[in-house]
């Protein structure tokens, strides 16, 4: 069982890691509020000190005093301010904070406290009231998003300054320590605020960050259904499906622009050889091997897929007969003269037979009509002997019952 020291160090590591997780961003959410805060603050400022440089009070010197002081204060600030609102300028381009953008947030809210603790203090020649600090407080914790650390060390200096300051300038010990007392008590309370907001932005960011996750998992699985809805698992070729869907698209594309759209299906020679030799895996191989000659040997914008078993097809849109026949032959060759490599003392070698059929881009037939043909001049090829190709053309009255392949002998 563990002591509570432990416990109390596992949470607060535990808290320092979600901190960490955030910080950055409220860092950079700081430095972006405050190019709209500081023109803001610098206009109240100007404002003010115009109030003051128009009053012509006549009241005592210790008035006068304090009028001066207050101005004194005031063309400070507007001087800090135009610093701070360059430094701000200069580094809110950066896209990750640095020690130096870390340096300006700190600076920042340090000097709006200690601006408030200054004028309190002055205020105390000529009131009691403590309403400058206790706004500063609110104001600092609600504005600035700060890491608990931080608005601990901020708001104990400025409370630092704001107690001996009082010293120096209200005598009476009653009102003394009553403004002590409630200036620590407004100081508690902007700690309390900053930390709640503190815990509450770490709470939506870290919410946020699941979601973002969850809807990235959630896209990445859809879109290995979609491929695995239009791929084939084994070769990452479109499957038969997929095929036909865009090569009716393709030949609908050239009957309005014109164009020769060809096809060849290939199927491999004697593949249940293959797997009856040498296993299953071995076949998973070859077929591979056939998938990447077939992808490496055609243009991206032909359409090759898996149609089943050891069966291909590729369609070669804007492409005639002639020109098919030639990358037929050179696939073809291609095929017989690469073994594929089924292990580190395996190679295992095969033909493929080829068939080839063309559609004229004015031609009405179908996708169908077009695989058909290419399928009867495949059935050719293998009567003729194997490993070659053959060619035919496509019969417009063809259907797609003629999908179903002629039995080879």
């Amino acid at each position: 069982m563990t002591s509570l020291p432990q416990r109390l160090l596992r949470r607060a590591r535990g808290l320092i890691a979600h901190d960490a997780r955030i910080a950055d961003a409220a860092v950079l959410g700081n430095i972006r509020r405050l190019r709209w805060l500081l023109p803001l603050f610098l206009m109240l400022v100007l404002v003010l000190l115009a109030v003051f440089a128009l009053d012509r009070p006549l009241d005592a010197p210790q008035r006068l005093a304090w009028r001066q002081a207050i101005m004194s204060v005031f063309g400070i600030t507007i001087v800090w301010l135009l610093v701070m609102a360059l430094a701000v300028w200069r580094v809110a381009s950066r896209g990750r904070p640095d020690t130096g953008v870390r340096v300006v947030q700190f600076v920042v809210a340090l000097g709006f406290l200690l601006f408030t603790a200054v004028l309190t203090v002055l205020d105390q020649w000529v009131t009691s009231n403590i309403s400058p600090f206790i706004l500063g407080c609110i104001s600092v914790s609600l504005l600035f998003l700060l890491p608990p650390a931080t608005a601990l060390g901020v708001l104990l200096v400025s409370y630092a300054v704001f107690f001996v300051g009082l010293g120096l300038t209200q005598h009476d010990p009653s009102l003394l320590l009553s403004n002590r007392v409630n200036g620590f008590a407004a100081g508690l309370l902007a700690l309390v605020l900053s930390v709640g907001m503190w815990n509450r932005n770490i709470q939506y960011n870290l919410l946020q960050r699941e979601l973002t996750a969850r809807n990235e998992t959630l896209e990445k699985q859809q879109a290995e259904l979609v491929w695995l809805a239009t791929r084939d698992a084994l070769t990452g070729l479109f499957n038969r499906g997929e095929f036909m869907r865009l090569a009716e698209k393709e030949l609908l594309r050239t009957r309005r622009h014109g164009g020769n759209t060809s096809i060849f299906v290939i199927d491999l020679d004697f593949f249940k050889a293959i797997n009856d030799r040498h296993g299953h895996p071995a076949g998973d191989k070859v077929l591979r091997h056939v998938a990447d000659q077939l992808r490496d040997g055609t243009r991206s914008t032909d359409l090759v897929a898996r149609i089943g078993g050891e069966e291909f097809v590729v369609l070669l849109p804007q492409t005639d007969i002639d020109a098919a026949m030639v990358l037929a032959q050179k696939l073809r060759r291609q095929l017989r003269d690469s073994p594929a490599q089924v292990s580190s003392d395996l190679q295992v070698s095969f033909t493929a037979s080829f068939g080839v059929a063309c559609m004229p881009g004015k031609h009405m037939g179908s996708i169908a009509a077009l695989y058909a043909a290419a399928d009867n001049a495949l059935y050719d090829a293998k009567r003729q002997g194997r490993d070659r190709v053959a060619r035919t053309e496509p019969d417009a009255t063809l259907t797609p019952s003629d999908f179903q392949r002629m039995r080879r002998s």
